[in-house]
């Protein structure tokens, strides 16, 4: 018997290891801020198009590329994306000008991130440029979906792009954690599922066959929820890294983008 509670008590306290290990870590466990370096040749080139915003204090940085068209795509990145090593990839979209701002804490970007700061920057970011533009695109990668999504609900927009998104942080973690308790436990669930009953645009879900991150039916809850006009593309042979590689990817968005145009103009 004594042998037995013994083993209960070290099962026990085992237990509250992992739990405290995760509550006070979970942060570092679900961002990973990336430097920049200012010798890569995309920064040099790219310059004259450094954008700038200060909020509470803090110093966000990242890159208005081709400021002065009438549509804008506003990028959000995955949660180890420094954002300007996707500049290239959107840049090459002709007539568009494009919005890579680094969270705080990657890059050059001031503070911590948290889903409350990354949310109220992108919102106040936004709303400092959208009477600039007719036709507004909010692309979410990964976190970014959880991020446009949120913002989304606050800023007029024409269209989302969901990349690799889910239904909620909370979600996708209990997942990977079954053992603990996720809900009492999470400081940024980043709840995709509740803040889409706030959004009424036409979205395009683009999703990876072989994604093992964000397994697909995290997507496609989000996806069967979304009130709005909707597609859904699942790219073959792609993981939750590598779906952005692939021509299917980029020629979907095109396609979309397009059809929302031609359904928007009178």
């Amino acid at each position: 018997m004594r042998v037995t509670l013994i083993i209960l008590t070290l099962i026990g306290l085992g237990f509250l290891l992992m739990v405290g290990y995760l509550y006070l870590n979970q942060r570092n466990l679900l961002y990973y801020p990336q430097p920049l370096d200012r010798a890569w040749e995309h920064i040099q080139e790219n310059a004259a198009f450094e954008y700038t915003v200060e909020r509470d204090g803090f110093v966000l940085k990242g890159w208005l590329i081709n400021p002065d068209q009438d549509r804008l795509f506003v990028y959000y990145g995955g949660n180890a994306e420094e954002a300007s090593l996707s500049i290239e990839s959107y840049a090459r979209s002709s007539g568009v000008a494009v919005l890579l701002m680094n969270y705080r804490g990657y890059g050059e970007s001031e503070g911590k991130s948290t889903e409350r700061d990354l949310v109220k920057d992108a919102i106040v970011i936004l709303n400092g440029l959208k009477d600039r533009y007719t036709d507004i695109t909010l692309i979410g990668r990964s976190l970014g979906s959880g991020v446009a999504v949120q913002v989304a609900c606050e800023v007029s927009v024409t269209r989302l792009v969901l990349v690799t998104p889910y239904d909620s942080i909370r979600a996708v973690a209990q997942d990977l954690y079954p053992f603990a308790p996720v809900s009492w436990l999470l400081k940024d669930p980043f709840d995709s599922l509740s803040a889409s009953e706030r959004v009424d645009v036409p979205a395009l879900f683009l999703v990876a066959e072989e994604d093992r991150v964000i397994p697909m039916k995290h997507s496609k809850r989000l996806f069967e929820n979304w009130k709005g006009d909707r597609e859904w593309v699942e790219v073959p042979g792609t993981d939750h890294n590598s779906i952005s590689y692939d021509p299917v990817y980029w020629k979907s968005m095109s396609a979309f983008i397009d059809s929302t145009l031609a359904r928007k103009s009178p």
